[in-house]
């Protein structure tokens, strides 16, 4: 049911090692980005915390319209939507955006249908080049909801074996949807898998909780954590966005 056959991008920009700092903005923008008060939003977001990495879920792409480049300010991103939905002349799912371009990209959704039935989830890795000729691995996940532990277990462990080839540095981020001590088990799991930490957010109150436990998650290895902080934009979206900075550490 509604499989995609489109996979936005606009990959055009010459690609350029990452700074040693960097920052990002992590989002799931519940589907709002072609509205006008998201738009405006999104603007003063960036210019008060500017990002050199966009890393959204739950995205509405017009495939008529490119929603990316009607702003001159983010016309500086290079981006990729990886679909899991394609109704009519939209397609949904997971975008990453770079100022730095994409070295390499790989877009998929998961195994399983939610509720066996409907639809995948789609989550996207891609890698940015570093001075050192090694990449930034990013991670871009809305995982998989209604369905039983035992599926979103395979679920987040297919995806964690599939990253343990990578030895660099990482951020894995999204909605990981863990909404029960079960979930965050299995999360707790792939970080010490994967030899991840988690972001210490400040503000951490309006990071999205459901059965007061949080769905939003910003993990990383291989880099230095500067500040990470969730931000109340007034009900833009069911979720707050996180904005955090990095540096690289010495390989």
């Amino acid at each position: 049911m509604f499989i995609p056959k489109s996979f936005p991008k606009q990959l055009n920009s010459t690609v350029k090692s990452v700074n040693k700092c960097f920052s990002l903005l992590l989002w799931n923008i519940h589907k709002e980005n072609q509205n006008s008060a998201f738009k405006q939003t999104l603007l003063k977001l960036l210019v008060q915390y500017p990002s050199d990495f966009l890393l959204f879920q739950e995205v509405k792409y017009s495939k008529n319209t490119h929603f990316f480049l009607r702003d001159d300010f983010l016309a500086q991103y290079d981006f990729l939507l990886a679909s899991n939905i394609e109704k009519g002349c939209h397609v949904f799912g997971v975008m990453t955006a770079s100022k730095y371009g994409f070295k390499q990209v790989t877009p998929s959704v998961t195994c399983n249908k939610e509720l066996g039935l409907f639809t995948h989830k789609s989550q996207l890795v891609s890698h940015h080049p570093l001075s050192n000729r090694q990449s930034l691995c990013l991670v871009n996940l809305h995982a998989i909801n209604f369905v039983s532990n035992k599926v979103f277990n395979q679920e987040l462990t297919h995806l964690t074996e599939q990253l343990r080839q990578f030895l660099g540095p990482m951020i894995f981020a999204g909605d990981f949807n863990t909404w029960s001590k079960s979930r965050l088990q299995q999360l707790e799991q792939c970080k010490r898998t994967l030899s991840l930490s988690s972001a210490l957010v400040a503000e951490r109150h309006h990071i999205k909780h459901f059965f007061s436990k949080p769905l939003d998650h910003l993990l990383y290895r291989g880099l230095e954590l500067i500040q990470a902080q969730a931000i109340d934009t007034l009900g833009i979206s069911d979720h707050n966005p996180i904005h955090a900075h990095f540096i690289l550490l010495p390989s």
